[in-house]
């Protein structure tokens, strides 16, 4: 597993960083935390105590302090953001199924873990219970309803293959995250879909004129300006009703496989607390799910399919 990664990771350029090199690999460290979550280890005492003899499967020459281990956890989301569309554009030039020309972006909410602070304990600054998770926020979801915990913004190909992420607090409005979710994906990315949290002019004009990306959402405006006339007239055409009928079907199944994989549907709770390790942990769920899938490839299997990889990790 650690040669498919390694392999993986060197057909790409290699993310910069300043200062000394890691005493632990990134991949590496990205292998071992893929490896902690699969198995439900969340603590990062018990992850000390688990790698403490086992530290040679993931290339280590001595086992990481539980205090190294907290302080890799929470960088990992930088690696992360740079890896996940690095190793998509690879995939991309060797299977035309994986183009990254157009992009289905989603936001899904997460539970947050512990308590919910209400909007009126909120507004008084009142933390009645101190398991509440204060960097939290509400959003309503479609399915759920109101929920109070943090969001995933994904955007994946029309094959359900992650090509960006990014997480925030639930509330987030959904068209300010596609800045830093495009930001990987050019020049190759030119059309990106999504619903109604990212029908808003101003950003789709600026995504246009600045750097030709084409948002196509779900319905024309209503009050017209020349560019928004414009827009309409793109928006009406049949070949794009036929493309934002792809979205549904390929960003909401890989929400419901993360949650599958992870143990998270329903009404389950997030394993930790805070924006910083809940952001590390939703990007490692969702770097584990483009290794997978990147390993079904090259195995010939179901590009869902889990239970080779699972075998391998657990």
């Amino acid at each position: 597993m650690l040669r498919f990664i390694a392999q993986s990771e060197a057909k790409v350029e290699t993310m910069p960083k300043r200062g000394r090199p890691y005493v632990y690999p990134q991949l590496n460290m990205l292998l071992f935390f893929v490896v902690m979550q699969l198995k439900g280890i969340h603590r990062f005492k018990a992850m000390a105590k688990h790698i403490k003899y086992r530290y040679e499967w993931f290339g280590f020459e001595q086992a990481p302090s539980r205090k190294t281990i907290r302080r890799r956890f929470l960088d990992m989301p930088g690696y992360i953001r740079w890896l996940l569309p690095n190793i998509a554009r690879q995939i991309s030039q060797t299977d035309q199924r994986f183009q990254l020309r157009i992009g289905y972006v989603d936001k899904s909410v997460f539970r947050a873990l512990g308590g919910i602070w209400h909007r009126k304990h909120r507004l008084l600054g009142i933390v009645p219970h101190p398991s509440i998770d204060t960097d939290a926020s509400w959003a309503k979801s479609a399915y759920h309803g109101w929920r109070y915990g943090y969001g995933l913004h994904l955007i994946v190909n029309e094959l359900r293959f992650p090509l960006a992420a990014t997480v925030t607090t639930a509330s987030a409005p959904d068209k300010h995250q596609l800045w830093p979710l495009l930001n990987g994906l050019l020049p190759e990315l030119h059309l990106i879909v999504g619903d109604a949290g990212y029908r808003a002019a101003r950003t789709i004009q600026q995504l246009w004129t600045r750097l030709e990306v084409f948002v196509l959402t779900c319905k024309p405006f209503e009050v017209l300006s020349k560019f928004k006339s414009w827009y309409n007239v793109w928006l009406q055409k049949s070949e794009a009703s036929l493309i934002y009928r792809r979205r549904k079907p390929s960003v909401e199944p890989t929400f419901a496989l993360i949650k599958e994989l992870f143990g998270l549907k329903g009404e389950s709770q997030l394993p930790y607390g805070g924006l910083p390790k809940v952001r590390a942990y939703l990007l490692i769920c969702v770097a584990t799910l483009q290794l997978m899938m990147t390993f079904n490839l090259i195995l010939d299997n179901k590009i869902g399919e889990s239970e080779h990889f699972l075998a391998l990790t657990l």
